[in-house]
Parts: structure tokens; C-alpha cells; sequence
């Protein structure tokens, strides 16, 4: 499939929040994240610097892009 794409940092938030540790319907992490991961959105804060998730303490945040991560890809659907 080539529908495939890095999610933005809103779309993360997103996943935390109803597939995630900080899923509202107490359904546990139904997304297998990792459990102190934090994950790469697709938007960036400068040349240097892009938006993540963190999905342990479901802060979103900026990060070096030097810095190894997860990532998690989405399907447009």
C-alpha cells in the first residue's frame, strides 16, 4: 500500500488518548505502545527540532530529530 504516513503531532495526541495508556474507556494500552515510548509526530517545530508523544506520561513535546525514537505509521483511510 503506499497510503502509509507519519501521523501529526494532533493525530498522536489522538492515539494516546483512545488507543493509548491514556485511553479514557480504562481499556489499557490497545495500541501496544511502548510503555515508556515516546513517538515521532510528522510536525516539525524547526529544521532541527519535530513534535513527539510521550506514552507513558502522555506529554507531547519536542525532541532533537537526531535523537532515536519510535515511530508509529497510520494508513489514510
Amino acid at each position: 500500500y503506499d497510503d502509509w504516513y507519519l501521523p501529526s503531532k494532533y493525530e498522536l495526541v489522538l492515539m494516546y488518548e483512545n488507543i493509548g495508556q491514556g485511553n479514557s474507556l480504562g481499556l489499557g494500552n490497545i495500541g501496544g505502545f511502548a510503555n515508556v515510548g515516546y513517538y515521532w509526530s510528522s510536525t516539525e517545530y524547526d529544521d532541527d527540532i519535530a513534535w513527539g508523544q510521550d506514552f507513558y506520561d502522555g506529554y507531547p513535546d519536542d525532541s532533537n530529530k537526531d535523537n532515536d525514537t519510535y515511530v508509529r505509521a497510520v494508513r489514510a483511510f
